[in-house]
Formats: C-alpha cells, structure tokens, sequence
C-alpha cells in the first residue's frame, strides 16, 4: 500500500493540483459524497459548535432545515435562537 503522503505529494507535483491543501479538499469532498452519513455528523458538529447556521448545517448534510431540526432532536441537542455578533461571525469565518 502507498503512503497517503507521498500519494498527496506526487498529485500536487504531478500538476493536477495547485497546493497539497488543494488535493486534501478535493479528497474530502469525494469522502462527504461517497458517504452522506459523514456530511451528517460535520454537519451536527460544526453546529454544535456555533460554527455554522441552522441553515448552513443542514445545507452541509444535503437535507432540507426541517429534516436537519428532526437530526437535532433525535440527537437531544437543542437549539438556540439568535445572531451572532460581527466579531463572532467573523470568527465562525476563520475556522
């Protein structure tokens, strides 16, 4: 088996791609597709988090915001009302 590093280096260097970082994008994105349930859970978490929106969590799941709320329920996480301030989401922004 090859090493993931080496792997990441050879693409970025092959052309194909402009930074490893570039190649680490692309895979994720191929993972999240090939398995929803995983887009599920960055979802849950990145608005457990506050990192994102009600809306924005369940645009990053693939579900409509009320499917997203029923995921939340079912879950025991509860939900907050509100807007986050400039500096907090200028925060969010950056991670």
């Amino acid at each position: 088996m090859s090493n993931i590093d080496d792997d990441i280096t050879t693409l970025r260097e092959s052309g194909g791609y402009a930074s490893e970082e570039a190649v680490l994008e692309d895979a994720v994105r191929a993972l999240l597709a090939k398995r929803p349930e995983l887009r599920t859970e960055l979802a849950v978490t990145k608005y457990r988090n506050s990192e994102v929106s009600l809306n924005r969590a369940a645009e990053l799941a693939g579900v409509a915001p009320a499917e997203f709320k029923e995921t939340l329920s079912e879950r025991g996480i509860t939900r907050t009302a509100g807007f986050l301030s400039d500096a907090e989401r200028e925060a969010a922004r950056r991670r």
